[in-house]
């Protein structure tokens, strides 16, 4: 799927608690926004957080293992 700004786009679905569909349902609602633009949201910084755990550990000299 094509968007407007000519990036490829996916469509996903995913299965959300009652609490956990409220609170985005609620985040939502405060912005003046949709629920897929917050989920779109906690994508990203999931995956922005994710990127700097990955570059902090990749700073850190391997695990070593006791040998016996």
């Amino acid at each position: 799927m094509a968007s407007r700004s000519g990036r490829k786009e996916f469509r996903t679905s995913v299965i959300l608690t009652e609490g956990q569909f409220s609170r985005v349902r609620e985040i939502a609602q405060a912005n003046d926004a949709s629920i897929a633009w917050v989920l779109r949201q906690a994508v990203d910084r999931y995956l922005e957080a994710q990127s700097a755990t990955s570059v902090r550990q990749a700073g850190k000299p391997p695990a070593t293992t006791k040998v016996r």
